[in-house]
């Protein structure tokens, strides 16, 4: 059998669609601090992993009030377990209640997904979408970039 380009699109797709993909559910946002005309907020999102095997999240990209963010996801979910993430949010201090659109990215497991993911063929993720509930300052859990600094903000693409 001749392998073509329409066989090495469908494998990969194939593969990546085995299984169940991880749920992501927003739980709430917590105002951190206010910079200028800037609201830094702690979008408090869950991550449920379904699987039998690891999860390594791989990437998190939020529309959020009009901005877009991404974000560098270095965490792994256990087996059959969930996770709690806290993602930076900036957007203007005069936003009230905001909508968030975002798609989680994740290496699906097993060993030839992690070679068809390094070598750029399978990119599973997983969308959420929701009005996360506002609340007080000061219950926020800290954020978890590994570094300390904040998300790169760009303005949505249209």
């Amino acid at each position: 059998m001749r392998l073509t380009v329409r066989h090495a699109i469908a494998v990969p797709a194939l593969l990546a669609a085995c299984g169940t993909a991880p749920r992501v559910e927003i739980v709430e946002a917590v105002p951190v601090a206010t910079i200028g005309t800037e609201q830094e907020w702690a979008l408090v999102v869950r991550v449920h992993n379904p699987k039998d095997a690891q999860l390594v999240l791989d990437g998190w990209t939020l529309d959020a009030g009009g901005r877009r963010i991404e974000w560098v996801a270095t965490r792994t979910v256990p087996p059959r377990e969930m996770i709690q993430e806290s993602l930076p949010v900036v957007l203007p201090a005069s936003v009230g209640a905001w909508s968030v659109r975002g798609e989680l990215s994740y290496v699906a497991p097993g060993r030839l997904n992690d070679i068809l993911f390094d070598s750029g063929f399978s990119r599973p993720s997983v969308s959420f979408a929701g009005t996360p509930p506002i609340k007080a300052a000061g219950d926020a859990p800290a954020p978890t970039a590994v570094d300390g600094t904040m998300p790169d903000i760009k303005p949505p693409s249209r």
